[in-house]
C-alpha cells in the first residue's frame, strides 16, 4: 500500500460509515488523504471521521440542496466516492411504488445530486476524480432485483457520460460493480426475494468464480486505484470486483 498516495488530497466519501464507503475511507486515510465521512446515519459518520482524524456530515443523498450545503462547507475537495446505496429485491409486479422511488432516489439520483454538487469545483480547478458505486447486475441483471439492476445500470452509463462531458476539464469518472460483497446491506436484506439464510451462498456457487463472497475491503482497493493518479489515463470505465460473475 502505498501510504503518500492521497497526500494533500480530500475525499468526500457518501455512504461513508458503513461496508464499501466504510472500508474506502480506511483505505485513502491509510494513503494519507483527508476524509469526509458523509451519511445519514450522522453518529456513526462522526466516530469513523474521529476515529481516522477526517470530518463528518449527516447527509442523505436524495436532498440535493442538503448535499450541495455539504460540499460548500467542506470547500476543497479532489476526490468523490459516491457510494451511498439501499436495496430492495423483488420483481417488478411486487415492487410497491415507493420502494421503486425509493432505490432509483437513493442509488441513482443520490449520485447525480453528488456529482452536480462536486462537478462545478472539480471543473474550475482543473482536475477531480469521482468513482460510482455500481453492481455485477447494473451489467447483466438477476431475477427478482428489478429496481436495483435498472438503478445501478443507471449509474454505469452515468458514469461513462460525465466521463466524455468533463474529460476535457481535468474530471476523470469511473465506475466499480462489485459482486457479493459482505457488507450490511446485503445481511440485512432478503437475497433474490428469499429470507432463507441459505440463498446467499447458493447465490455465490452460482455466480462467483472464486467460491466466496467479497469483502469491502476488496471493493475500496479498486476504488483507491480509481481515485488515485495511478489511474490517470483511466476514465468512463466500469471495473468488476465480482469473482468472475460478468464472465459467464
Amino acid at each position: 500500500m502505498d501510504t503518500e498516495r492521497f497526500k494533500g488530497k480530500v475525499a468526500l466519501i457518501t455512504g461513508a460509515a458503513s461496508g464499501i464507503g466504510a472500508a474506502t475511507a480506511h483505505r485513502i486515510a491509510a494513503e494519507g488523504g483527508t476524509v469526509v465521512v458523509c451519511d445519514r446515519n450522522g453518529g456513526a459518520a462522526k466516530q469513523l471521521a474521529a476515529e481516522l482524524g477526517g470530518r463528518a456530515y449527516e447527509l442523505d443523498v436524495t436532498d440535493l440542496d442538503g448535499t450541495l450545503a455539504v460540499v460548500e462547507a467542506v470547500g476543497d475537495v479532489h476526490v468523490l466516492v459516491s457510494a451511498a446505496g439501499v436495496d430492495v429485491c423483488d420483481t417488478v409486479p411486487n415492487t410497491s411504488p415507493d420502494e421503486w422511488r425509493t432505490i432509483l432516489d437513493v442509488d441513482l439520483t443520490g449520485v447525480y445530486n453528488s456529482c452536480r454538487a462536486v462537478l462545478p469545483r472539480f471543473i474550475a480547478q482543473g482536475g477531480g476524480a469521482i468513482v460510482t458505486i455500481s453492481s455485477a447486475i447494473g451489467t447483466v441483471g438477476e431475477r427478482n432485483r428489478s429496481a436495483y439492476c435498472a438503478a445501478k445500470a443507471g449509474v454505469e452509463n452515468l458514469t461513462r457520460a460525465m466521463a466524455l462531458d468533463h474529460g476535457r476539464s481535468g474530471v476523470r469518472a469511473n465506475c466499480v460493480a462489485p459482486g457479493l460483497i459482505d457488507t450490511p446491506l446485503i445481511r440485512n436484506g432478503k437475497v433474490g426475494g428469499e429470507d432463507d439464510p441459505g440463498a446467499m451462498q447458493a447465490m455465490v456457487e452460482r455466480h462467483h468464480a472464486l467460491g466466496r463472497i467479497g469483502q469491502p475491503a476488496e471493493v475500496a482497493a479498486a476504488i483507491a486505484f480509481l481515485a488515485s493518479d495511478d489511474a490517470s489515463f483511466v476514465t468512463g470505465a466500469v471495473l468488476p470486483v465480482d469473482a468472475g460473475w460478468t464472465a459467464q
